[in-house]
């Protein structure tokens, strides 16, 4: 049973084996006889495709054909190029405003200080009480001050402003680069690339024949194709970015032309305001100047004396700047006279100039003796010197002195020095060689030296001897009887009588005698102007037609009428008598009592005889 079973199972793979033998023989003999028509059929198609090919190669030769429209490769590039370059110069392109833009203005201030004054002007000089003033030998050696030519002479053209107005441009060193300009080129045109025939005519890629006959350069014209739209794309985008490049630059430049404009517009402004700034300064500095020139040149006896008042400004002194002084004119005359407060001797010391160690008495004095002269020649020397339309021909320079009176302890005020010249006599003096004291003394100034007190004198000129006080006198001594009384007379023409007869005592010494206003006399009577250089000054004078006795009162009185009229000596005239008190009072004084037998006796030296009887 198991040995059938085996050879069953052995018949039974036997016979699978020879299926699978069979089965394969059939498969191969399948095979090989698809591979034999395939071979066969591959055959006949070379032999198709072969005659193709001969039939293409013919129609090639028969119609030959050429590719048209070629890009040019070069153009684009050498385009490319010209637009990478501009946006690169153009996106650069960002220049500055101007960096060396002329300022020069701005350092041009009106150089006030040259028509800065030496000294105050005296109508802005208020009355000042003395004080100590320290000197040295320096202060005694004589110069000359500024030039009125010259002065005018710059005050009127000195408002021109030095600069002219900036311009706004580069400079050599900061100028830009011109602006790139935009590449003058476009884009080459945009045609196809075609294969054509001789005759012209397109190759229809769409005919077989054709196709295959024309393969390879329908071919090469799809990659020229291909490659011209890629060019035409690059152009567009760098032309494109060129022109953004430009219009950013443009846009650049207008903000910067604004710039510009309103950089040049503020530094056109600030010109502006400095040279306002500089006209307005010199027109403070200087029209007061041309004023004066333009009044002196019209030759007003104002228009004089403030020429001589500015020039007298511009010279410098060795007195204290708030010391008053004046400048009078007669232009009839033609006589230009200068009031200047000077310090009293007693108020001055002498130091070294090196140190401030006292100096030699002999060389202290020097410098003393010289002090007022010095000053008195400068001022005269000055005037003559800047006499520029010849309006003077003498000049008279007096010195004040302001001190405490020692005997009452008030201000009084005293001409202490005078000097009278003529204009071409002082101006042959060379005062920077000539010595101070020898040269007041040449010129026969009056001063009296003396470091203890203030000795005081009367100028031989004065033209401030008018007074709004001051009337005409009447002669009335020869229009008398001989043997009148004098008690007997009214009092007005008592006190022109005594101006007549003070004028005719004092007539020798040169003097003047003035009567003043009843109403406005201020317990003065007559005025004396008496220019003897020792004995002379200011005499104030009242007349008293009494016939009671004059008591101390009214020579109390007098005293302080001569402290506050700044005189140097007062007269009491009276037709009676004083009492014993007033003349102890008035011992030791500057005043001089006349009674009445003293007034005849001085009436009878001059030829008159008159009487004195009570009236009752």
């Amino acid at each position: 049973m198991n040995y059938l079973i085996l050879a069953g199972a052995v018949l039974l793979v036997v016979g699978y084996g020879a299926f699978l033998v069979l089965q394969g023989l059939f498969r191969g003999l399948g095979a090989a006889s698809k591979a034999a028509a395939e071979a066969l059929a591959s055959k006949r198609a070379e032999r198709v495709a072969q005659r193709e090919y001969e039939r293409g190669q013919s129609y090639r030769a028969e119609n030959p054909v050429r590719v048209v429209g070629i890009p040019n490769p070069d153009a684009f590039r050498r385009a490319f190029a010209l637009l990478d370059d501009y946006v690169a110069a153009a996106s650069a392109y960002r220049p500055a405003l101007p960096s060396t833009v002329d300022t020069r203005f701005r350092g041009y201030h009106f150089p006030a200080h040259m028509f800065e004054l030496a000294r105050p002007h005296p109508a802005s000089l208020s009355d000042t009480e003395p004080r100590k003033v320290t000197l040295t030998s320096a202060d005694v050696l004589m110069g000359s001050g500024a030039d009125m030519t010259n002065v005018y002479g710059r005050a009127a053209a000195a408002c021109d402003f030095p600069c002219d107005p900036p311009v706004f441009r580069y400079g050599q060193t900061d100028a830009p680069a011109p602006k790139p300009d935009f590449p003058n080129i476009t884009a080459p045109p945009d045609t196809p690339v075609r294969l054509v025939t001789s005759e012209g005519m397109d190759v229809d890629t769409e005919d077989g024949l054709q196709a295959k006959a024309y393969e390879t350069e329908i071919h090469r014209v799809t990659l020229l194709n291909s490659q011209a739209r890629q060019l035409q794309t690059t152009f567009h985008e760098k032309y494109s970015a060129a022109a953004e490049a430009r219009d950013l630059m443009e846009i650049f430049l207008a903000d910067l032309s604004l710039k510009w404009r309103d950089a040049e517009a503020a530094l056109r402004r600030e010109y502006e305001q400095a040279k306002e700034t500089y006209e307005r300064d010199c027109q403070r500095a200087t029209q007061p100047i041309r004023a004066v020139n333009e009044r002196y040149r019209g030759r007003s006896n104002d228009g004089v004396r403030g020429h001589f008042e500015l020039a007298l400004c511009n010279i410098t002194l060795p007195v204290p700047d708030d010391y008053p002084w004046e400048v009078l004119y007669d232009q009839q005359d033609r006589v230009l006279q200068v009031n200047q407060c000077v310090p009293s001797l007693p108020d001055v010391s002498v130091v070294r100039q090196d140190s401030k160690r006292a100096p030699a008495k002999r060389d202290a004095e020097a410098v003393l003796r010289r002090y007022v002269p010095a000053i008195a020649l400068q001022i005269a020397h000055h005037v003559a010197r800047n006499d520029l339309q010849n309006d003077v021909d003498r000049i008279a320079v007096n010195c004040w002195s302001r001190f405490f009176d020692p005997a009452s302890g008030r201000l009084k005020d005293a001409f202490v020095a005078a000097l009278a010249v003529q204009k071409q006599d002082i101006m042959e003096f060379n005062l920077q060689r000539a010595d101070a004291l020898e040269a007041f003394r040449a010129l026969k100034g009056a001063y009296v030296y003396n470091v203890a007190e203030v000795v005081p004198i009367e100028p031989a000129i004065r033209l401030d001897k008018e007074d709004e006080r001051f009337v005409a006198g009447r002669d009335v001594l020869d229009g008398m009887a001989q043997g009148q009384n004098l008690a007997a007379m009214d009092w007005q023409d008592f006190e022109h009588l005594i101006r007549e007869l003070l004028a005719k005592e004092y007539a020798d010494k040169n003097a003047e005698v003035k009567i003043t206003r009843a109403s406005r006399d201020r317990g003065v009577d007559a005025v004396i102007f008496n220019s003897d250089p020792l004995h002379g000054g200011k005499f104030v004078v009242q007349a008293k037609r009494y016939s009671n006795t004059v008591d101390v009162a009214a020579v109390r009185e007098l005293y302080g009428t001569v402290l506050n009229e700044g005189a140097n000596r007062g007269i009491l005239v009276t037709t009676s008598h004083f009492g014993r008190d007033a003349h102890e009072w008035a011992a030791n004084k500057p005043l001089t009592l006349i009674d009445g037998p003293n007034l005849l006796a001085l009436l009878g030296k001059h030829g008159y005889s008159f009487r004195i009887a009570p009236q009752s």
